[in-house]
Parts: C-alpha cells; sequence; structure tokens
C-alpha cells in the first residue's frame, strides 16, 4: 500500500509540474494583455496588472483592416480543410484499397516529402506562384495547402484498419470503387473528417510564414500577419495589444478542443501494418 501511495504521489507531482510548465505561458500572456507596456515589462515581473485596462483589445477592434483579417483567415482555413478531407481522403483511400501499378513507390516518394524541411522548397514555389501571378492573392495559400502529405498518410491507415469485407461486398453489388469510396468509406471515416478538418482549419488560422512570403497588401493578410503588421514599428513592437490579440485568436482554437475533444483525443484507432 505504501509503494502504491508513494507512486500516485508522484505521477500527482510530475503531472502537477508539467500542467504548471505548460500553462503558465498562457497565463502569463492573459495577465499582461490587461497592462501597459511598462508594466508587462518589469523586471523582476508582476501579476497583479495596475492598472487593469482594456486598451489592448480595444486596438484590435479599432483597426479598420481587423474583420478583413478574420474573413480572409476564415476563407484560407476553410478552403484547405474541405480540400484536405476530399483529396486526402480519396488519396488515402486509393493507396489502401486499390492497386495499380507503383502505387507504393508513390506512397514512399510522398512519405519522403515530410523530411524535407519546408525552406528547402520555398523559392520554388515563390517562383511559380510569381509564374502564375498569383504573389499577393490570398487564393494562392490554399492552393498550396490543397493536400497535405500527413492528411494522406492518416486517410491511408485509417483506411487500412476497416475491414475489407464491406468493400469486397460492395464489388460483388456491382458498386464502383468511387462509389464505394463515398458510400462506405467516408460515412465510416468521421472520426478522422472531423480530426482533419479541426487540424487543418487550426493549422491555418495560425499560419504566418507562408503568409508573409505570399501576400503583400494589407488588405489581404491573414489574421497572425495583419497583428505583426498593426503593431510593428521601426524600431519597436508593441507586444501588449499583440498578445491581446493572439489570445482573442486562441478562441477557435479552444472551442474546437472543447466541441470535437472526443474525437481528438483516443477516438481513432489507427492500425499500422503492412499489407
Amino acid at each position: 500500500m505504501k509503494k502504491r501511495f508513494y507512486y500516485e504521489l508522484i505521477t500527482i507531482l510530475i503531472g502537477a509540474f508539467f500542467f504548471i510548465v505548460y500553462t503558465m505561458p498562457f497565463i502569463r500572456s492573459l495577465v499582461v494583455s490587461f497592462m501597459t507596456w511598462e508594466q508587462a515589462s518589469q523586471i523582476p515581473p508582476t501579476w497583479i496588472p495596475n492598472p487593469f485596462i482594456l486598451e489592448n483589445y480595444m486596438r484590435l477592434f479599432r483597426i479598420e483592416l481587423f474583420p478583413k483579417w478574420v474573413i480572409n483567415t476564415l476563407v484560407y482555413g476553410s478552403i484547405v480543410s474541405i480540400s484536405n478531407v476530399l483529396l486526402g481522403l480519396m488519396a488515402g483511400y486509393s493507396f489502401a484499397l486499390l492497386r495499380y501499378l507503383g502505387r507504393d513507390l508513390i506512397f514512399n516518394a510522398l512519405l519522403a516529402l515530410i523530411m524535407l524541411p519546408m525552406f528547402v522548397t520555398m523559392v520554388p514555389l515563390y517562383v511559380i506562384l510569381a509564374q502564375l501571378r498569383l504573389i499577393d492573392n490570398i487564393f494562392a495559400l490554399p492552393l498550396l495547402g490543397l493536400v497535405g502529405v500527413n492528411t494522406v498518410f492518416m486517410a491511408k491507415q485509417y483506411f487500412l484498419s476497416l475491414p475489407r469485407e464491406f468493400f469486397e461486398a460492395a464489388k460483388l453489388d456491382g458498386a464502383s470503387y468511387i462509389r464505394a469510396f463515398f458510400e462506405i468509406a467516408l460515412p465510416m471515416a468521421k472520426p478522422l473528417i472531423i480530426t482533419i478538418t479541426v487540424y487543418q482549419f487550426l493549422g491555418a488560422w495560425n499560419a504566418f510564414f507562408l503568409p508573409i512570403i505570399v501576400l503583400k497588401s494589407p488588405e489581404n493578410f491573414v489574421y497572425t500577419q495583419g497583428l505583426n503588421y498593426a503593431f510593428s514599428r521601426a524600431w519597436y513592437v508593441e507586444y501588449t495589444p499583440i498578445i491581446a490579440g493572439t489570445l482573442i485568436g486562441s478562441i477557435p482554437t479552444l472551442l474546437f478542443f472543447i466541441i470535437f475533444r472526443r474525437f481528438l483525443i483516443g477516438s481513432i484507432v489507427i492500425r499500422t501494418y503492412r499489407r
């Protein structure tokens, strides 16, 4: 009994330690968002706003382009989420259940792309977008993210875990591969669809590096890029309104987690094995 008590105590202490480590930046950001920069930059740091101000949040809503940045990000995230669900699941279905020449070679080549750092492909992508005259076009961002390799990999492993009898029965009934995909595979992949949608949307919502390269005009900026543009000066950066903006930007993340946590935590069991 004593041994078990000590094990449980150690587990609780370790859990509490990591809870503090991971939540402290968020708590500090929340506190700082109600401070002036002079108070927020004090050393040692203070944890009680004095005075308690809402100016950092009010400045965000006084920005004329703020709603446009939110809309741009919503459009970007929606297109990327829908295209990844449709195209990514189609590709995963193909790699998992269809047999054709070069299937495994193509899939392995796609997996190899994961190993390439993003910076390696930035210049070629920029050149291609420039030749297509898509620089400073909000639709260039979803074009670059129509389908991700990670999405294809997840879809393939998920479809491999499904019973083959469903698809064999559909084939005997005369259903084509496309019909089997829409009538059997998609309805059985609801947890995967939700997971891909959430992660792709949040990835687009938090995107920063790629928009900076592609978008040039303030009216075309996405949310994170707009915050940086609005509060960056020649010699300094106004961090407190940016922190307030990032907290507002984290609301979709929290909402997605609250609504879909059942699917995001342990609801998808993917058996990884070779066929």
